[in-house]
């Protein structure tokens, strides 16, 4: 992965991908073509965009074990992933709570439990009526690691 959420701020991210080269910027370099231009060699499309682990592991052994077909093919199933996933709404990726929630009794009573991504639709209503412990809405964040 080559960037994920923070564990302390769901709003920002932890980058820890580094961008490499799919045929070496310089002679001996891993990979390096000789028929490219020096501007071809320094393109966004000569390079992509890796964890820290497989930069460094695609340039061991002067890149012998990683072709430039492998980094391409790579390089291309992940942008084709990127075109069908990420570039949806928002709201597309969580679910929608709209209407009335209506809860009753006695003991422990909560109108609405929400441990996920959600958006509350104006007007919503929660209702949490009885004797005990009452909560209208809980909304709760589980860290990744959290089961």
């Amino acid at each position: 992965m080559t960037l994920g959420p923070s564990d302390e701020d769901i709003t920002k991210f932890i980058y820890t991908g580094k961008v490499a080269h799919i045929t070496a910027a310089a002679p001996k370099g891993p990979r390096f073509d000789s028929s490219l231009t020096s501007e071809q060699r320094s393109s966004s499309e000569n390079g992509i965009f890796l964890c820290s682990n497989c930069a460094d592991m695609v340039d061991k052994n002067n890149g012998l074990d990683y072709s430039v077909n492998v980094l391409k093919k790579w390089k291309q199933d992940h942008e084709a992933w990127v075109k069908s996933n990420l570039n949806k709404s928002a709201n597309s990726m969580m679910s929608t709570i709209d209407g009335e929630h209506r809860a009753t009794g006695r003991g422990n009573i909560t109108g609405l439990d929400v441990q996920e991504p959600v958006f509350f639709k104006p007007g919503t209503k929660v209702i949490a009526e009885g004797e005990g412990n009452i909560t209208g809405t809980r909304i709760s964040y589980k860290k990744r690691d959290e089961k």
